[in-house]
Parts: C-alpha cells; sequence; structure tokens
C-alpha cells in the first residue's frame, strides 16, 4: 500500500530556513529533504517514518518547499515554469498512491481532490486535516475529501454539522528532538518564556495579549519570542482590503479566487473588519524574532516556565501544538484551562492552569517564587508527554482508522 503525505510550511519558517540554511538551495532533493526534517518543523516525518515501520510505502512532499520541490522536478525532467502545484501533480502521479493525506486542506481541496480521484484509478482514501478557524463557504470544497483528521473536538464539532466525518488526533511531541536540544544551545537560561504572536485580528489574541501586558506592568522578566502587528497604516489598509475582498468573492459563490489567492485567505479568517491594535512600547522592545523548530525547543528548553494560551476563537478546548512541545522539552507549562485539559495532564501536578489573565500572573508569581515546585511539575508534564502524547500513538490511532476505512 502507498501512503502519500503532503504539508505545506508556515512561510515565515521557510523563508527563515533558506535564510540561514542557504547552502541547501543547491543540494539534491534528497540531500534537502533529510535537511528539512532534521529542523523538527511541525510534524517533521513521523507519519512517514512510522507507518513505514508498519509495512507501508510511504512518502512525504512539502509542497512549498521551493528549491526543494525544484530540484525533484529537474531531477525528473519535468518543466518548473508550470509552477510548484503544478510539480506537485507530478509528483503525486508519478507515485501513484492508494491514499494521500494533506496536512493541509485549505490550500489544497475541492476540485484538486477530484482532479485526483481522476487521474489516480487506484487511489482508494484522500484524507483532509484540519486545526484552524474556517468560514462556511470553505464547506463544500471540504467535502472531496473521504474523512477528515482533526486535533479537537471543538473542530469535529464544527465539521459534524456539516455532515463532513472526521478522527480526533491530538497533537504531540517528537521524542527524537531530546538528544538535539544540548547540541549547540546557546540560548539564555531564562524563568519564563513565550513563544507565539500577537495578531490585531478580533477572535484571535485578545487574551494572551492582556497576560502580557500585565507580566510588562508587573515587571516580571520574560523572553518572548514572535510576531507583533505592524502598526503602519498602510498595513492596516492591506489587511482591511483583503477582508473585504475575501468576503466579496466568497459571498457572491467565487471562493475558488480566495482559496487561490494567499492574502485573500488570510483576508477570510478576520471576523470583523481589522484594526489597528495598540500595544505597550515595552512589548515591542523585548520582543525577539520568532522562533521555529529545532531553535524553537532550544530556547524552550533553557526556560523554567513556558507560557501556553489558545486562540480565542478555538472553542473551550485544548488543542495545540505547544501544550506538548513545552512539556516534551521538560518546561514547566502554564496553559489556559479548558474543558478538556484533563484528558491530557493533571492540573497542579503535570501542568499549572488559569482561568483570567489575572489568575494567570498570579500562578507566574507563584512559580518563580516556588522553583522547586515548579521543577517537580516539569518532571511530571515531561513523563507524561513521553508517555501518552507521542507520535507512536497517534500514528496508531491514525492507522487503525485508516485501515478500518479501506476494508
Amino acid at each position: 500500500m502507498r501512503f502519500l503525505k503532503i504539508s505545506t510550511y508556515y512561510r515565515g519558517f521557510l523563508n527563515d530556513y533558506y535564510k540561514t540554511c542557504s547552502q541547501v538551495k543547491n543540494l539534491s532533493y534528497s540531500e534537502q529533504y533529510n535537511h528539512l526534517m532534521n529542523r523538527y518543523f511541525a510534524w517533521s516525518d513521523n507519519y512517514g517514518v512510522l507507518l513505514g515501520k508498519k509495512g507501508i510505502e510511504t512518502w512525504e512532499i512539502v509542497a512549498n518547499a521551493e528549491y526543494m520541490q525544484k530540484a525533484w522536478a529537474i531531477e525528473n525532467e519535468v518543466p518548473i515554469n508550470n509552477g510548484l502545484e503544478g510539480i506537485l501533480l507530478k509528483q503525486i502521479i508519478k507515485y501513484n498512491p492508494d491514499i494521500i493525506y494533506f496536512q493541509d486542506s485549505i490550500t489544497y481541496n475541492g476540485d484538486f481532490i477530484i482532479k485526483l480521484r481522476e487521474l489516480i484509478p487506484r487511489l482508494k482514501l484522500c484524507i483532509g486535516n484540519l486545526c484552524a478557524p474556517f468560514g462556511s463557504s470553505q464547506v463544500n470544497s471540504f467535502k472531496a475529501f473521504d474523512y477528515f483528521t482533526v486535533c479537537s473536538q471543538f473542530f469535529k464539532n464544527q465539521l459534524k454539522v456539516f455532515g463532513i466525518e472526521s478522527i480526533i488526533i491530538p497533537h504531540a511531541f517528537d521524542h527524537r528532538i531530546l538528544p538535539q536540544i544540548d547540541l549547540d544551545n546557546n540560548f539564555t537560561e531564562t524563568s519564563f518564556i513565550f513563544l507565539g504572536s500577537i495578531f490585531a485580528d478580533e477572535g484571535f489574541h485578545s487574551m494572551r495579549l492582556q497576560v502580557l501586558e500585565k507580566l510588562v506592568k508587573e515587571n516580571i522578566p520574560f523572553h518572548f519570542y514572535g510576531n507583533l502587528p505592524d502598526t503602519s497604516k498602510t498595513a492596516l489598509l492591506k489587511k482591511q482590503a483583503s477582508y473585504l475582498a475575501g468576503r466579496f468573492f466568497d459571498n457572491v459563490g467565487l471562493q475558488k479566487i480566495t482559496d487561490g489567492i494567499t492574502v485573500l485567505r488570510k483576508g477570510r479568517n478576520h471576523n470583523a473588519m481589522p484594526r489597528m491594535l495598540s500595544l505597550p512600547k515595552q512589548i515591542y522592545d523585548v520582543a525577539r524574532p520568532p522562533l521555529f523548530g529545532l531553535n524553537m525547543f532550544k530556547a524552550l528548553s533553557r526556560a523554567s516556565i513556558g507560557f501556553n494560551i489558545h486562540i480565542d476563537c478555538a472553542g473551550d478546548y485544548a488543542a495545540n501544538m505547544r501544550m506538548f512541545e513545552t512539556t516534551g522539552v521538560g518546561t514547566c507549562l502554564i496553559t489556559d484551562n479548558k474543558s478538556n485539559l484533563k484528558d491530557f495532564f493533571i492540573d497542579n501536578q503535570e501542568v499549572v492552569t488559569y482561568s483570567s489573565p489575572a489568575e494567570c500572573l498570579d500562578k507566574i508569581k507563584w512559580l518563580l517564587y516556588n522553583p522547586s515546585e515548579c521543577k517537580k511539575i516539569a518532571i511530571n508534564g515531561q513523563k507524561r508527554t513521553l508517555v501518552h502524547h507521542n507520535f507512536e500513538n497517534r500514528v496508531d490511532l491514525f492507522y487503525d482508522y485508516m485501515v478500518q476505512k479501506i476494508r
């Protein structure tokens, strides 16, 4: 059985990767692939490696890794002037898979999936993945998949409303990272760290902004790696234009246009007209560039406390990767309390939770004043993650459901 997993990586990561590792651009496809997977970004090659151990022939494609994709095209005598989607289509046809798993089902869905079924008669399953907000305008495109994997009950409930089948497979930690984080780790130790972004969009990051503002006002030192909103009027006008254009095309039945243009897809995610967000100058002063992959894990491992908070529109369900990344490297996790958090961790023993910015600040102070208890919680949290929240367990869930669907 041939299994193909198709991903698109976060553009910010790829830009940083090709800037700092520019030498990879001239390597062969296989050399570039191995180098990229060793950055341990997102899910890396876990699914392919672990399904391979079950006897399945697998291949992982990062569809928007431009230099790697063009290397494959040149090696296989495929014209590169057809663009990255053209190269991807040739790869899929050449591999001739039984099953395709699209980790990014926002970019690839609908007509693209229908076309694949026509071109590949042996194709048995097209599986989608969803762990981000989506609009009703995208639902018809999602129905091209046989089913979805989702990271929480929240998204399963949303898809169920539209009659779309899904299975919950939470995020996980890659234990292969642990031997790597102490190698050439030049990040300084810190008491508290936050790795993430703050967007001005309604329904995304309002609560995390309140927490950071309180930290600044209380003069609690912390390391912050992430993106902050561009405060220029030009940036605001661009966001407002993408919001209006995305809504227009969706409302008149031209969702394919929104799907195909990145800036319009981003505009679709706004719940309301984008507005200017005013942040304290101190946050801009302490902000450092975002970290990705192995560097992110290295910095995270140097902190006593790792801060986590879900986007506002994630509902009352714990779901994001940061929970497992933080506990996995042995850092004490403080995270927003959710209805299903008990399914993953024991509060106050393996993680620490909060329900408001004020409570978050109080508990951060308590952890800082009680370092032995903080360390104890961190050790317990890491044990829980390494045993129960690893990719081996998650891929077992994925495999069992997939085999059931084929039969």
